[in-house]
């Protein structure tokens, strides 16, 4: 069989690239997706209204797809509108400050091509400063009821069960999710409110919900430089940070489960609360998050009802994952 018959046999796979202002990264990282071995792929850069030269970037690339939004529509509602650009049957969706390995979607394809059930791979995402230090490897639900950030800041070891071998998780990385595209038409993609931060979490407890499997695969790794967009905007990242908080808790979780780790969220939030208003002096940012946070989680009353039903049938699984973080793929 020819190199282009091969091609052809294997599904195709959307990379979805969201960019604000991006110049300072955003050459290296499609210069990486390009440099993919598996093929075939097609390469979506959607651009949040940039006023730097990120477009001319983009354009220097004629193979990518640009779609060029006239404001910053946020990370979930600008991938929403890569969503329905992409023709792949599966959906990568990378940050524009992260840089792939050449081998980083073959096993990805294969284990959603194996399990019809999994509609997302969650990639090993390392730290593209020190290759050896894990920037994320999975999410995990804390007790804090947020979706944690598995092997944040520790150095990889491939003999430690958690590290080193696949399963099935609660979530993947946001930065570097690879989703089954009919998963993301059924469950309508991100929540487009949420405007940035913990949509991605809400997706995947939305799929977890439907019955979807995520599993995690140490093969495909991926660099991630970090918060590039906000660097400059701590203001607006600590705003949709701690608003999207109650929205996410609201929508996910009930009562008895806030009831039951109830210390838990105290202690977390007056450490938000020491953070954001004395230390780094936003506590109008602080009170404002929590005010629209708590009026407008209400708009989700009607999902909420949903979840919780779901939460209902799910509670022992969803659990276990706060245990165990990870559990095998036969299982």
């Amino acid at each position: 069989m020819s190199e282009e018959q091969s091609c052809t046999s294997k599904p195709l796979v959307s990379i979805l690239i969201l960019n604000w202002n991006g110049e300072k990264v955003l050459r290296e990282n499609i210069t990486s997706v390009l440099e993919s071995r598996y093929r075939p792929i097609e390469v979506v850069v959607v651009d949040n209204a940039s006023t730097d030269s990120s477009l001319d970037i983009i354009r220097s690339f004629p193979q990518v797809i640009l779609v060029a939004n006239n404001e910053n529509a946020g990370y979930a509602e600008g991938n929403n509108i890569g969503f329905r650009k992409c023709r792949g049957k599966y959906i990568a969706t990378l940050n524009n400050d992260v840089v792939v390995d050449p081998d980083w979607l073959g096993e990805p394809v294969r284990i959603l091509e194996k399990f019809s059930d999994t509609g997302c791979v969650s990639c090993r995402q390392m730290n593209y400063s020190d290759r050896n230090t894990i920037d994320t490897l999975y999410s995990f639900p804390e007790r804090h009821l947020l979706l944690g950030r598995f092997g944040h800041g520790k150095i990889f070891d491939v003999s430690r069960t958690l590290y080193g071998e696949a399963g099935h998780v609660i979530g993947a990385n946001g930065a570097s999710a690879i989703y089954r595209a009919r998963m993301i038409e059924d469950l309508c993609g991100f929540e487009g409110k949420f405007f940035a931060y913990q949509e991605e979490c809400d997706l995947h407890m939305r799929a977890f919900y439907a019955g979807w499997k995520c599993v995690y695969t140490p093969s495909a790794i991926v660099y991630h430089k970090g918060s590039h967009s906000f660097d400059r905007m701590k203001a607006v990242f600590y705003y949709y940070h701690e608003r999207n908080r109650i929205w996410f808790i609201y929508r996910n979780f009930p009562l008895s489960l806030l009831l039951r780790f109830l210390p838990v969220l105290l202690l977390r939030e007056m450490r938000t609360f020491i953070n954001m208003a004395l230390r780094r002096r936003m506590a109008g940012t602080y009170f404002r998050a929590r005010r629209d946070g708590f009026y407008g989680m209400f708009q989700f009353r009607e999902l909420r009802r949903g979840n919780m039903a779901a939460f209902a049938l799910r509670r022992r699984e969803f659990l276990n994952f706060m245990k165990r973080k990870k559990t095998a793929l036969g299982s």
